[in-house]
């Protein structure tokens, strides 16, 4: 994937990190001489940057989150070769250093609160088991709020704050939580520096390229209801138009066309219109994006980046009692498979399917339509639909 990295062998040697030992041999870790009582053998390695410190630099960068599994770190994009005496070796890209697959695996397991086999051994906890293969980066010398308050502005503080309702989560997430993807195509932080606020998410939106931010983007969807609207006095007598629509829509969003029957695009206009779910009107990422224009005000945008975030905003803010109640009020979000940015993502706990689900759409609309009315009543700002699917579509990257 990246070429030319054979002239960064010499930098490599300075700052990758040996494997971590698999249960066999030994190692000096964290100071101390730690030995597998199976192996008589005893290697001492040191390492200018651990890998705990480059999954540090990148959570505080925006690019990983604190929860994650030792997949987030191998994905191809980061994977590169390093040329040695006798060949290649693969590695994967983690922060500014460069690690082996075993490390990677190894590493959270050896260094897991009271389980790992470096923490029996008297070396201090990096990770928190949260569930199976799952594990959440904790900061040594019981420093753990530097992950906890996440560099919130002044004058917001995570201890001590009450949510009402489950909503409110997600409101102070959005509002306080600072801001920054690793965009991958580009292979640059966005937007840099971070930021913090509604507006200046709203600000940092983008697509299909940076080129394009949300007052381009807020044209597009404007001039897509317009017509919307028109042909909804007057559905019959311009099918054509509507189907055109549709491809207009499908086009922007970067989706297929599912159909280009006018009957079938208006049954299930009509079946959307009724938001029940013993009637459900079909659903992909092309449906939910022409439902969101003819229906603005109750229909949010619910595709793979939008579901991403609402799930990981949820497992994020949510203890344990918080988040068995927001799913069971919201039972039918879920994940909706999608690849790009850090999708698909790790999560703490499973979630149902939720591709081409009606009634996870329906759950959807309730939530984010709900989490506008908070926003609008704390901030006294006018948010709408298509404002806070643009921050969840970035926030889902």
């Amino acid at each position: 994937m990246y070429e030319g990295f054979s002239v960064l062998f010499g930098i490599f040697q300075q700052i990758a990190v040996a494997p971590l030992m698999r249960m066999a041999g030994s190692e000096k870790a964290c100071g101390k001489q730690v030995e597998n009582s199976n192996s008589n053998v005893t290697h001492t390695r040191t390492s200018c940057m651990a890998l705990y410190d480059s999954i540090i630099l990148e959570i505080e960068n925006g690019e990983l989150g604190r929860d994650l599994r030792a997949t987030d770190l191998m994905g191809e994009d980061r994977k590169v070769f390093l040329r040695n005496g006798e060949g290649e070796d693969s590695r994967y890209r983690v922060g500014f250093g460069f690690y082996s697959e075993g490390h990677i695996r190894t590493e959270m397991a050896n260094n897991a609160e009271q389980t790992g086999f470096l923490v029996r051994a008297g070396c201090p906890a990096k990770y928190r088991r949260v569930a199976k293969g799952l594990y959440r980066v904790i900061a040594l010398d019981e420093q753990e709020e530097l992950l906890e308050q996440e560099h919130l502005p002044e004058g917001v503080k995570h201890e001590g704050v009450v949510h009402e309702t489950l909503e409110d989560h997600f409101v102070f997430y959005l509002e306080a939580k600072p801001f920054q993807i690793f965009d991958r195509r580009r292979k640059n932080l966005h937007p840099s520096p971070a930021v913090t606020g509604l507006n200046e998410r709203l600000a940092s939106y983008y697509w299909p390229d940076p080129k394009v931010g949300y007052k381009d983007t807020e044209q597009t969807l404007s001039g897509f209801i317009d017509r919307a609207q028109e042909y909804t006095s007057d559905p019959d007598g311009k099918s054509v138009s509507i189907i055109q629509l549709f491809s207009d829509i499908c086009q922007w969003g970067g989706v297929r066309l599912p159909t280009d029957d006018p009957q079938i695009l208006k049954t299930n206009l009509r079946l959307a219109a009724q938001q029940t779910r013993d009637k459900p009107a079909a659903m992909n990422s092309a449906w939910t994006k022409l439902y969101s224009i003819f229906y603005p005000d109750d229909f949010v945008i619910y595709d793979s980046r939008v579901a991403t975030a609402l799930i990981s905003i949820a497992e994020d803010t949510m203890e344990e009692s918080d988040l068995s109640s927001f799913r069971k009020s919201y039972p039918d979000l879920g994940i909706v498979a999608g690849r790009g940015g850090t999708r698909p993502r790790g999560t703490r706990l499973q979630w149902r399917n939720a591709y081409t689900s009606w009634s996870a759409q329906l759950d959807a609309n309730r939530l984010v339509k709900k989490i506008a009315s908070i926003l609008n009543k704390r901030s006294g700002e006018n948010y709408n639909l298509r404002q806070l699917e643009a921050i969840l579509f970035m926030e889902g990257y």
